[in-house]
């Protein structure tokens, strides 16, 4: 009896400890977000926020009076306050309800009221959040999910999106329509696009990073903002599965996180770039990787912005140095644009990259590069040497064997002329590898 009392205890107290948490984070958010708008912008002036804020003034005291405080300890006369004076309130009810999770009370009761303030900070955060990005280039931190669910409520901006996306593909090749692969083989989803008159200054543009460019483009990002929901029967089924300790949150985010990228992946397969953008920005709000920052550029890329795919390709080699994939695609969207020479310097990157699982890719697009200026020889030294690591590769067999024989009957001429499209031949390829694991 002693030994189950005790077992008893302890998860009671992982339950309490959990639901800190997640209190502490829906705080941190909401705060975020009322600093931005009381002290860097003019947003609680508009109309909107204020009627917010009576809303959620109200809705705090209907809370305290349903489930905290009886009747005797309500002031029946809820008076209009402002923004700053919510900020406080809220946080007065913050730190009374932290309290209650500590002291021995009902802990049914005590669970309800504390899952229903956390859930009543985000769904009014949720809605702030949409003014901040309407009306401001300010980005806010998104709450880091834990046992909470992000959900995109936008559907407005979804469909505003996915109509743009399909009038961007209407202006492209029926190519990158038929191309697209189900996969992201980094390297082979290229858009073909013509050669752009203004150079690129890479050097300048990896400085930006962080600075205007990079908060331009989270501007952009930061139109799909999810609306957080805590469900309580998730810290009883987090508790009853033997997971009761925080430390285990990691490996629940990790499992989600691998589903969206799945999500994802399938998505682009239906060609449903839209779902796809949204899975991987979720995927993002779980573990902000280098992979999952490289797999939204791929999708940008796809959509035809090449502006924001270099930039989250930038994004990902910042976050870590050592991962492969976005310095090949980095390259590839160069190409795509007739950057010869810049796109080569970061396919040399890439290969000297530490974490790259299709090695072979930027040799591959190297090869496709050198083929652009009718530098045969070079591309045929890129493409043996793919070979050497991708030996089972029959596309690029073919390839090489084709480049040999150009270059053999060629020899005595000036000018190598080639009547077939590499780039086309290996882009259409197909392999059962995924470079992102």
């Amino acid at each position: 009896m002693k030994e189950n009392k005790g077992t008893l205890i302890l998860m009671e107290e992982n339950i309490r400890n959990l639901l800190t948490s997640e209190l502490h984070c829906a705080w941190s958010y909401y705060e975020r977000l009322i600093h931005a708008i009381s002290d860097l912008s003019k947003i609680a002036q508009l109309p909107e926020s204020k009627e917010l804020t009576q809303k959620m003034n109200f809705d705090i005291v209907e809370l305290l009076e349903v489930h905290v405080f009886s009747k005797d300890f309500i002031n029946e006369n809820v008076r209009n306050i402002t923004l700053r004076e919510l900020k406080y309130k809220c946080k007065d009810t913050t730190d009374l309800l932290e309290r209650m999770i500590r002291l021995e009370l009902n802990s049914d009761k005590t669970l309800d009221t504390t899952v229903n303030f956390i859930n009543l900070l985000y769904e009014y955060a949720h809605e702030w959040h949409h003014l901040l990005s309407d009306f401001t280039d300010i980005s806010i931190q998104l709450p880091r999910v834990n046992l909470i669910e992000a959900v995109v409520t936008s559907p407005k901006y979804l469909m505003d999106m996915e109509d743009e996306m399909n009038n961007t593909l209407k202006e492209e090749s029926e190519e990158l329509v038929d191309s697209t692969p189900r996969l992201h083989q980094s390297g082979f989803s290229i858009i073909d696009g013509g050669a752009q008159d203004d150079e690129l200054s890479l050097e300048d543009d990896y400085d930006d990073i962080g600075e205007d460019s990079d908060h331009d483009d989270e501007g952009e990002e930061d139109k799909i903002i999810p609306l957080f929901k805590l469900d309580k029967e998730n810290i009883i089924r987090f508790q009853g599965a033997g997971l009761g300790s925080i430390g285990s949150l990691e490996w629940q985010r990790d499992k989600k996180y691998d589903k969206l990228l799945h999500e994802g992946h399938e998505a682009v397969f239906e060609k449903n770039f839209a779902e796809a953008l949204e899975k991987f920005t979720r995927a993002l709000n779980y573990k902000e990787t280098a992979e999952v920052l490289t797999l939204i550029g791929w999708v940008h890329s796809l959509d035809g912005r090449l502006d924001k795919a270099k930039t989250f390709c930038l994004k990902a080699i910042q976050t870590d140095a050592d991962y492969g994939p976005p310095y090949n695609d980095l390259g590839t969207y160069l190409l795509s644009e007739g950057q010869v020479e810049e796109s080569l310097k970061w396919f040399e990157m890439a290969k000297k990259s530490i974490n790259y699982q299709n090695r072979e890719y930027p040799y591959i697009n190297a090869g496709r590069a050198y083929m652009t200026v009718k530098n045969l020889p070079k591309a045929l030294e890129e493409f043996s040497k793919a070979l050497t690591l991708a030996p089972y590769h029959e596309e690029l067999h073919a390839t090489v064997e084709r480049l040999k024989k150009s270059i053999h009957t060629s020899s005595n001429k000036e000018e190598f002329k080639v009547n077939w499209d590499i780039s086309e031949e290996v882009e259409n390829s197909e392999t059962d590898d995924s470079p992102i694991n």
